[in-house]
C-alpha cells in the first residue's frame, strides 16, 4: 500500500484515465496531503470510487494547476485533518456522491478546515454528498473559520443536493456566481454565507448558531423557499451592506422574540415573502 500510494502521489493522472478499480479500494494515508494528488496540468481525469481514511487531504491539486473537467465521484474520506477536496482552476468540473468528514479534533492554527475548496472555474456541479465536522477551536477575540462547502469569487456552477452538518464557520460559503437548490444546512456557525450572486430553490436550515443565511457586501441573493428551524434566538439574516435579497417564501419554526433581520451596514435592500415574519 506504500508504495502504491508514494507512486500515485508521483504522478498525475493522463486524460481517460480512471483511478482507482471499480471495488472502491481504502486508502489509509495518516497526514498525506492529497491521497489522490495531481501535480501538473491535467484534463478529464476521473478519481474515484474510493474510500480515504486518516489524509490531510484527501484530494489535492498543487497550486497553478488547472483540471479541467476533473470528475470525482463517489469519493469517501473520513479523519481528515484539514480538507476533503481541494481544486485551483477546474472548469467543468463534476464532484458528486461523496462523504467527506473531519476528524474529532479541530483543526488548529492556520490549517484551515474545508469539505471542498474551490478556487476557479465556470461550469462546475457539485451534487449529492455530505461534508461534516470541519471545525476550529473558539477562541475569544478570534475568527473561527471551517467551512463544508468554500467557493472563491472566480467560480460559477451549480451545487444540488449537499448537506453540510456541524461545520464551524459556513455550512455553504458562497462566493463567484452560483445556483444551489434542495440544499441542508445544519448546526454551523453560519447555515449559509453568501457573497457573490446566489440564485437558489429550496434551502434548509437547521439549529445555527449565528445566522441561517449571511449576505455579504454588495451580495445578490435570491432564494425560492427558505425553510428555517432554531432554538435560539440567533438572526434569520444578517446583511453587511449594499446587498439586494429577496426570500419569496418562509417555513419558519424559531422561538418567540428572534432577531429576523440584522443589518450590519446601510443601502441594504430586503424583501421578504409569504411566512417569513
Amino acid at each position: 500500500m506504500i508504495g502504491f500510494l508514494a507512486l500515485l502521489q508521483a504522478v498525475f493522472l493522463t486524460p481517460g484515465q480512471t483511478w482507482p478499480a471499480p471495488v472502491p479500494p481504502t486508502i489509509v494515508a495518516p497526514g498525506v496531503n492529497g491521497a489522490a494528488r495531481v501535480r501538473a496540468d491535467a484534463s478529464d481525469v476521473t478519481i474515484g470510487p474510493v474510500v480515504v481514511r486518516d489524509a490531510y487531504r484527501a484530494v489535492e491539486t498543487d497550486a497553478g494547476v488547472d483540471t479541467p473537467r476533473i470528475r470525482i465521484r463517489g469519493l469517501t474520506a473520513t479523519g481528515l485533518t484539514r480538507d476533503g477536496i481541494r481544486l485551483r482552476v477546474a472548469p467543468g468540473a463534476v464532484i458528486e456522491d461523496f462523504d467527506l468528514s473531519h476528524a474529532d479534533a479541530p483543526s488548529t492554527g492556520e490549517h484551515l478546515p474545508q469539505g471542498i475548496a474551490i478556487t476557479g472555474g465556470d461550469g462546475i456541479t457539485i451534487r449529492r454528498g455530505r461534508v461534516a465536522g470541519f471545525r476550529m477551536p473558539t477562541t475569544p477575540g478570534t475568527y473561527t473559520n471551517g467551512d463544508g462547502i468554500a467557493t472563491e469569487g472566480a467560480t460559477s456552477g451549480t451545487i444540488l443536493d449537499v448537506a453540510a452538518i456541524d461545520n464551524s464557520d459556513g455550512g455553504f460559503d458562497i462566493k463567484g456566481t452560483w445556483a444551489l437548490d434542495r440544499l441542508i444546512s445544519e448546526r454551523n456557525g453560519r447555515d449559509y454565507r453568501f457573497w457573490g450572486s446566489v440564485t437558489a430553490g429550496t434551502l434548509t436550515a437547521k439549529g445555527w448558531s449565528s445566522a441561517a443565511i449571511w449576505v455579504g457586501k454588495g451580495g445578490r441573493v435570491r432564494v425560492d423557499h427558505l425553510i428555517a428551524s432554531n432554538d435560539n434566538v440567533a438572526p434569520l439574516l444578517i446583511v453587511a451592506g449594499s446587498t439586494d435579497v429577496e426570500i419569496a417564501r418562509c417555513t419558519l419554526d424559531r422561538p418567540a422574540g428572534a432577531v429576523l433581520v440584522k443589518s450590519e451596514g446601510s443601502k441594504n435592500r430586503v424583501v421578504l415573502g409569504a411566512g417569513c415574519r
